[in-house]
């Protein structure tokens, strides 16, 4: 299902939408399996058109994942509100960003230590150096492909 924003005098433009998710430092992963929603917060990185996140190869986000590949993830930033002269009248500002797509397994060692080495660059760590062995038995390496997204503003 695709619908159109219902408020599109508050859509970013496609090259905002990617910046902000890009730049966004917690995401909000959506997925679903035999009717039961689950939603987690996750670090993650976005390039090459897709999001990437890291995990343990067991758990319940990997049952979920296994069960149901169609995800929807959500980032946004809470920025301030705006007072009005009557509680109906105030509104809040913000950014958020929601993509919709499908999540798969990514067994390739050399995209795992690129997505790898960019979580420890934008999360301040080392992104350089090399990885013990242990490290990709034991890190799963989550993409999402993006299907749709939007981006959404109120400044």
């Amino acid at each position: 299902m695709c619908r159109e924003m219902r408020r599109s005098d508050k859509e970013m433009d496609m090259e905002e939408t990617k910046i902000f998710l890009r730049d966004a430092r917690v995401g909000r992963l959506a997925m679903s399996k035999d009717d039961e929603p689950y939603v987690i917060p996750i670090n993650f990185v976005y390039f090459k058109e897709k999001i990437y996140f890291h995990c343990a190869n067991e758990g319940q986000k990997i049952g979920y994942l296994s069960m149901n590949s169609l995800v929807c993830f959500e980032v946004d930033a809470f920025l301030g509100v705006r007072k009005g002269c009557t509680p109906c009248t105030s509104t809040v500002k913000y950014r958020s960003v929601i993509a919709f797509g499908k999540a798969s397994f990514i067994e390739d060692v050399d995209l795992k230590k690129e997505a790898l080495r960019r979580l420890g660059k934008k999360y301040g760590g080392a992104s350089s150096g090399s990885f013990d062995e242990g490290t990709f038995e034991r890190t799963l390496l989550v993409a999402i492909t993006v299907e749709r997204m939007t981006g959404k503003q109120s400044l």
